[in-house]
């Protein structure tokens, strides 16, 4: 079975990201990121590729846009729902959704598992990760960061399967 992972960082109210930005810097946030997603493909919206601090497979990417003149890289391919999106990606063992909001709550259906970075702040979004019916995972792991030099912010990273 295909894992199809979502993976973000969120507030304690789920604010993800403010004018296509995200909301915070976390260095060792950003390194589990690497870690995890190394050699795996990524799928995300038109936005979260177009933003300045986009984050881009060096192996392989799918976005979901209707948009028809978006110029891409050749590892790069444009899907027009997220069906198509994992279509596309079908022959991969594990790909990770990457947002935003909007493909988010589109694709969460479909998703298997989760890598959800908590920061434990409450901070002023306008993207939002969508509600979890909570009962449908398990935790699998979780790792407490507290505030640091280099984090402003404690956070947790988390890992849920999903079990219904």
């Amino acid at each position: 079975m295909q894992r199809i992972a979502a993976i973000a960082a969120m507030s304690e109210n789920r604010a993800i990201g403010k004018n296509n930005k995200l909301l915070w810097k976390l260095p060792d946030d950003w390194a589990n990121f690497r870690r995890v997603t190394a050699g795996k493909a990524f799928i995300m919206g038109r936005k979260s590729y177009e933003a300045e601090d986009a984050l881009i497979s060096d192996y392989r990417n799918v976005i979901i846009t209707h948009q028809k003149d978006l110029k891409v890289p050749e590892n790069t391919l444009i899907a027009n729902s997220p069906e198509e999106a994992l279509e596309l990606v079908q022959d991969e063992s594990e790909v990770f959704v990457l947002g935003g909001a909007a493909i988010f709550k589109q694709m969460l259906p479909m998703v298997n598992y989760l890598y959800l970075t908590i920061v434990h702040h409450v901070f002023d979004g306008d993207a939002y990760f969508p509600e979890i019916d909570w009962s449908d995972w398990r935790l699998i792991k979780s790792d407490y960061h507290p505030v640091d030099k280099d984090h402003a912010y404690p956070f947790s990273l988390n890992e849920y399967e999903l079990v219904r």
